[in-house]
């Protein structure tokens, strides 16, 4: 007759039970849908500053370049320089240019320059004041 196998003493349970698993997986669900619900607006708009930053440079950029082009031909020429803006940049969806041939009623030849990227708009006023090769160049 083979020998007795010796019974191992019980020990206490090391794992979790299903009712506590199942009660831990229900609690984390509605934290998370707690989360979900505080946080869902941060989360779906986060990129929305970094968008806007994208078109402020944008349009920083566009306004740049007209206002380097405006003082390049303005220091070379004491004539028909807004009209050159016009021509190089023509009126789109994100630049528009407004002519005044009375700016604030002195008489002045003007032109009010508009960049709209996206809702950022940047707005400039251009003048012929340089009129003839004795004035100062303009520098920026």
């Amino acid at each position: 007759m083979p020998a007795p196998v010796p019974s191992m003493p019980k020990s206490p349970s090391r794992g979790f039970t299903l009712v506590e698993l199942i009660v831990v997986i229900v609690v984390a669900g509605a934290l998370g849908a707690l989360l979900v619900n505080f946080m869902g607006t941060q989360l779906t708009k986060s990129g929305t500053p970094l968008t806007t930053a994208r078109d402020a440079a944008r349009a920083e950029a566009t306004m740049e370049a007209v206002v380097a082009f405006y003082t390049q031909r303005m220091n070379n020429s004491t004539i028909g320089t807004l009209d050159d803006v016009v021509t190089a940049y023509p009126n789109n969806a994100t630049f528009s240019a407004t002519r005044n041939n009375n700016f604030n009623g002195d008489g002045v030849d003007a032109l009010t320059v508009t960049v709209n990227e996206n809702g950022v708009v940047l707005t400039t006023v251009l003048t012929q004041e340089r009129t003839n090769t004795a004035d100062n160049a303009t520098t920026f």
